[in-house]
């Protein structure tokens, strides 16, 4: 049976966050709430598959983040020390310490946290979600990858990403959904729907767009801090191996970054999506990894 989602609204790091959530509340035993962050340009929405099946067991929580979907629009506060500050009062308000998952951007935000909130997060799982300083490496080194990000360059020019992403309810953005899943049928006409909703909102579509601005502007600041830091907690890393964005070389020369070596899971005809196109096996490994790991 697949757990019932709920939505409900609170204030962390000063913003107004939306949130999704299935599962017992309180946290049933000693099992901690799953925190779940999606990246761009989506919503909680990706994870909807993951809260129904985990939350049979788990309290997993999926927030919009900051400037998505319904959680609040600001300003500024797009880079990543702030993003990272917006989840960690958000674990503070799910009672300290809890286990992390993200994906793609939602995935960057959750290895900073780890890094610098390590007495907060007991597992760390990144899907399709590199290492910011392996990230760096393989797209100097990686003429391929390099082709793959021209797009974080293009997102640097002002006002004209929004507004190509936004218009006509977000059509650039859904059919480059439907293009880039490598399994048929991984977005369904109502899934699309759901995000065209929020892609038609160009202030919003702003603010994802500001999260590649500001990691380009504080690049050497976040190597600075990203040097010599390593998760200290148990590791997973799971990753399509047709992602059309992230090339498999991320996944290498990772255990530099971690007390212990992670896990590291690689999903066959699968793309970017991960938890969307395999949620069967996203669900597995996940459900594996936090029964193995407890914290």
């Amino acid at each position: 049976m697949s757990a019932m989602i709920r939505h409900r609204f609170l204030t962390a790091n000063g913003i107004r966050m939306h949130l999704a959530e299935a599962g017992p509340q309180p946290p049933a035993g000693d099992r901690l709430p799953v925190l779940l962050l999606h990246g761009f340009p989506e919503l909680w929405y990706s994870w909807r598959r993951q809260l129904e099946s985990l939350g049979d067991t788990f309290l997993c929580v999926a927030p919009d983040l900051r400037g998505y979907g319904q959680t609040e629009i600001t300003r500024a506060g797009y880079d990543t020390f702030t993003l990272a500050a917006d989840v960690a009062a958000l674990m503070d308000q799910l009672g300290g310490r809890v286990n992390l998952v993200g994906h793609d951007w939602g995935g960057i935000v959750a290895w900073h946290a780890a890094l610098q909130y390590p007495e907060k997060v007991a597992r760390f799982a990144a899907i399709a979600a590199p290492h910011p300083i392996r990230y760096w490496e393989v797209l100097w080194s990686n003429w391929r990858q390099f082709k793959m990000s021209q797009y974080v360059l293009g997102f640097q020019i002002p006002w004209l990403p929004e507004w190509q992403m936004s218009r006509n309810r977000g059509e650039f953005l859904a059919q480059t959904l439907k293009r880039s899943a490598v399994r048929p049928g991984t977005f369904k006409d109502e899934d699309i729907e759901v995000y065209r909703q929020a892609w038609s909102n160009r202030a919003s579509m702003r603010a994802g767009v500001n999260y590649y601005r500001a990691a380009v502007r504080r690049q050497r600041e976040l190597q600075k801090f990203y040097r010599g830091r390593k998760v200290q907690c148990p590791g997973l890393v799971i990753w399509g191996d047709k992602d059309f964005a992230l090339s498999l070389e991320m996944t290498e020369k990772l255990e530099r970054f971690f007390v212990d070596p992670p896990r590291i899971e690689i999903l066959q005809n699968c793309g970017h999506w991960v938890q969307q196109e395999a949620p069967e096996e996203c669900n597995r490994l996940l459900r594996e990894f936090l029964r193995e790991n407890p914290g």
